[in-house]
């Protein structure tokens, strides 16, 4: 399996001058991401640890695209640079109507096959068959808001803020994620309400 190297990731993040708020999200769902991995590998689950941290680290990658404008608001207040700006607009007019995991399946799928399919099927609601990979780096995503883990409700609701008049896709979003929990946390000791607890006793 062919992977990016992490200065390679970290480099994309740079050639697409992706927003500091985005990059630091990002950086927060692959430690959470790969703790949760190693967790489950010392129960005997078959996790590549390495596909996992990079497809956490770049999931987001493209994230701004997905965004229909570039600005402050009363849930998000980050300063966007005019670099930043500048790429937004250029890379939504190359990308029209895509969403941002399906521009890295574009971008790498010659190259990183099962990192971009990764990517991407890790935020599909229509895969109901994630791989642990898959799952893992979802179910991360869902639990970091911003930079801190937070519980799944507190993300719902933000979501809801965040993007406002989709209730029910969300409300679908969130029984999926339940089951997705489940699964993860059979495997586990601790409860998902418990998952801050242990992800900052591990830093410590």
């Amino acid at each position: 399996m062919r992977l990016p190297t992490e200065e390679q990731c970290l480099n994309y993040f740079e050639e697409y001058v992706v927003p500091k708020n985005i990059f630091k999200h990002c950086l927060k769902v692959r430690e959470v991401a790969v703790f949760l991995a190693k967790k489950l590998t010392e129960k005997g689950l078959k996790i590549n640890l390495e596909l996992v941290d990079r497809s956490a680290l770049l999931h987001d990658l493209f994230k701004a695209i997905s965004l229909e404008e570039l600005k402050p608001n009363e849930l998000y207040n980050y300063e966007f640079s005019e670099e930043e700006i500048a790429m937004w607009k250029k890379l939504r007019e190359k990308y029209e109507g895509m969403y941002e995991c399906e521009i890295a399946y574009e971008i790498f799928k010659d190259k990183f096959p099962e990192l971009a399919s990764t990517i991407k099927k890790a935020s599909d609601p229509k895969n109901k068959n994630k791989t642990w990979e898959e799952l893992v780096v979802h179910y991360a995503d869902w639990r970091v808001l911003k930079e801190e883990v937070v519980l799944t409700e507190e993300r719902l609701y933000y979501l809801k803020q965040r993007y406002p008049g989709h209730d029910f896709v969300w409300e679908g979003h969130g029984t999926d994620l339940l089951v997705d929990e489940g699964k993860i946390f059979s495997e586990l000791k601790f409860a998902p309400t418990e998952l801050t607890r242990e992800f900052n006793k591990h830093k410590d």
